[in-house]
């Protein structure tokens, strides 16, 4: 398969550049937070005394400080391929929450990523789905992410659409249709769409 990736505009691993994206992440899209408090929700509702969560393409720490704050019964672990954004992370957590934390620099774009990362009970992409740089790998990413999962555990994917009044790359951004169509490809269960506003989509699956 020839496949054009989209080239980023941006270099997050770059300190400036990291830095000007976390500056401008929730003054673009306050409404994030109502995604972070869908994943709160969603976490609490587990019955296990302790919950451990990952966070795909993690960024800045915003979510990572959401969870921490109100979920007192996960670990986490973060995974981004920017140095530079896991320091702004962990700047934005107090020592407890940084004793419940982990940080593993990688980049799910190569081939063995989701080596010794361990499994959890939740894994999160928000917003960092499109950072493979073409929809087309998509299935297979999910197919490493169902790797990850341990047994009953939930997956739980939120990206930019592509849709009318949305994104309009349709070789970066998926469609909701799209969306659906990888995780079922991928053998995820009870794939469905959670939320959806101002151009987000958050999909939850099973494994």
């Amino acid at each position: 398969m020839n496949i054009r990736e989209v080239p980023s505009p941006i270099d997050l691993r770059n300190e400036k550049d990291a830095e000007k994206w976390a500056s401008e992440a929730n003054t673009k899209r306050p409404w994030r937070y109502e995604f972070f408090d869908r994943y709160v929700q969603r976490i609490q509702n587990l019955k296990q005394s302790k919950v451990e969560v990952l966070e795909l393409g993690s960024g800045p720490g915003f979510l990572a400080k959401h969870l921490l704050s109100h979920c007192q019964k996960i670990e986490y672990s973060a995974f981004d391929f920017s140095d530079a954004m896991h320091k702004l992370s962990k700047s934005k957590l107090l020592s407890d929450d940084l004793d419940r934390s982990k940080f593993y620099l990688g980049d799910f774009k190569t081939e063995h990523w989701n080596q010794d990362v361990g499994q959890y009970d939740v894994v999160i992409i928000h917003q960092a789905l499109h950072e493979l740089r073409h929809k087309a790998y998509a299935e297979k990413f999910h197919q490493k992410v169902k790797m990850l999962l341990k047994p009953n555990a939930i997956y739980l994917v939120c990206d930019h659409l592509f849709a009318e009044n949305a994104m309009q790359n349709n070789q970066l951004y998926m469609s909701q249709q799209e969306h659906l169509v990888a995780l079922n490809q991928a053998s995820f269960s009870q794939v469905k769409v959670v939320m959806q506003k101002s151009g987000l989509c958050l999909f939850e699956s099973a494994v």
